[in-house]
Formats: C-alpha cells, structure tokens, sequence
C-alpha cells in the first residue's frame, strides 16, 4: 500500500535550483553506473542545466511536481501536455517524461502513489492514453510499468551523451 502522507507540490520557476540539485542526484543514482562518466556529465549538463530546466518550467504545457513526504522531498515528475510531449504531441494523450525518486526514499511505494496520481490526472484530463520512454536496460523501471497495466508500443533513440540508447515505449490506454 503506498504511503497516504505522499503530498505533490506544482512546482514553479521559483523551484530552479531544488529540481536541477534533484534532478541530477537522482539520474546520477539511477544511472551513473550503468553509464561512462563522460557520457552521464553530457548528459546532466544537457538535459539538467539552468537554462533548459527555466524552460521546461515556463512551459505550460509541461508540469513538474514534487512528491513530499513528511515535508521532505522525496522525488519528482514531469509531465508533457500536447506540443511539449517529446512524441506523439496528441492531444488526447499525456506524457509521463520523468519520474525520479531520491535513494533514500526508495522501496517506500512512493512511487506507486506518483504513478497513480499521474494516471488520476490523465483520466481527469480526458486522455485516451499516458505514455512513456524507459531504458530498455531499466528492468525494475520496466516491471513496474507493466505491473501496472502499461504495454509495451515501440521503442525509440534516446542519447545519453553521445552514447545511444534505447527506451521502450510504454502505454496505458484508459
């Protein structure tokens, strides 16, 4: 049973400095050791430097939360709405870009009570589907999704770096 205390706090530009130290402790966490040192520092001035995460943050087709616990925070997600989705850009679909959760705070369910509060927006936003991109090496990543209902659709390209990786495409059709 996921935690009931998980609160989300819709993040702002205001929250820049937090997300970027979260963002890139939590990808270094999950993949860093799967990755050469070169290729993960690319990959984390890229994808996690100032400039890009202001503007992700501006967008308004894209939200980040925070997921809380006890007033800690405990991880984060992103999702994408309509042209900010990195495929698809249906507008009767919604994108699950990231979800991240602290080392700390992990085999708590926290993200099970992520997941499913993203699936709840989903179906209150009236999307035909939530979709996702996860590392085809990434087999927790991938068990949980499917545990959950997510079928495998595809797959495509993903850079880390300037090496080539590839992630499953994962839907839940609603």
């Amino acid at each position: 049973m996921p935690p009931k205390n998980v609160i989300f706090e819709k993040l702002s530009s205001a929250h820049l400095q937090e997300l970027q130290a979260l963002s890139r402790s939590t990808f270094t966490d999950a993949f860093g050791d799967q990755n050469n040192a070169e290729d993960l520092q690319a990959y984390l001035d890229s994808a996690f430097n100032e400039e890009q995460l202001k503007i992700e943050l501006l967008n308004p087709l894209s939200e980040f939360y925070f997921a809380k616990l006890e007033g800690e925070t405990a991880g984060y997600f992103k999702i994408n709405l309509g042209d900010a989705q990195t495929e698809f850009k249906a507008e009767d679909a919604m994108e699950l870009e990231r979800i991240y959760i602290r080392k700390e705070f992990q085999n708590q369910k926290i993200g099970q009570k992520i997941l499913d509060n993203v699936i709840e927006m989903a179906i209150q936003r009236k999307m035909r589907y939530l979709w996702l991109g996860v590392w085809e090496h990434n087999h927790r990543g991938i068990n949980f999704y499917l545990k959950n209902k997510f079928e495998v659709t595809g797959s495509h390209p993903y850079m880390v770096g300037n090496d080539r990786q590839t992630d499953k495409i994962m839907k839940l059709f609603f």
